[in-house]
């Protein structure tokens, strides 16, 4: 008599189907995500203060020396403001900061999958051709980490993106500190 395999491409949705049912033990709840030493407050000042040193440091004469520093407060105030203004934003309250060399990120997700979802996401930059690039290391939405072979396409384009803001620039050197960022370079 003939056995008849399960089939295993089954399974794996019966996984989450299961772990979506089990309430506190829910995959897509998050568990313990990491989180900044403290909560970065969003302030529309900061949002502010850093898009006039954005403006200030990198709309000056060709040639023209740069150092820009970007802290916790401000990258995540600019990008809470910025997704404010977007009706179905993907994403709702930012934490962005700086830490052990990397960029840190915690939100939800929103309008993205069928229910709100905490992220977490671990990115290093680096200075590549004289403008910055970054590469993220680790990503998970809920308790589920994003695969290795898609963090590599949410990393190109993240970089595509942050191309097209560089324009003008040569970025000569990158640090990032412990709740700082500071970005040196020449205007072109």
């Amino acid at each position: 008599m003939k056995r008849r395999r399960f089939p295993v491409r089954l399974l794996i949705p019966f996984i989450l189907l299961v772990g979506l049912a089990c309430g506190p033990c829910n995959l897509l709840s998050g568990g313990d995500m990491p989180t900044p030493a403290h909560p970065i407050a969003v302030s529309t000042e900061a949002a502010g203060q850093l898009e006039s040193r954005i403006e200030q440091n990198l709309g000056g004469e060709p040639g023209k020396q740069f150092i820009l520093r970007v802290t916790d407060a401000e990258i995540t105030s600019l990008l809470a403001t910025e997704l404010a203004k977007y009706d179905e934003s993907p994403v709702r309250e930012p934490q962005i900061w700086f830490s052990g060399g990397n960029i840190h990120g915690t939100g939800k997700l929103v309008n993205v999958l069928p229910v709100e979802t905490e992220f977490y996401v671990v990115a290093s930059a680096r200075i590549l051709d004289q403008k910055i690039a970054v590469e993220i290391l680790e990503f998970s939405a809920g308790a589920m980490p994003v695969p290795q072979s898609v963090l590599g396409a949410i990393s190109q384009s993240i970089n595509e993106t942050v191309e097209d803001l560089q324009i003008d620039v040569q970025v000569t050197a990158l640090e990032i500190l412990e709740g700082e960022a500071i970005i040196q370079g020449i205007r072109n």
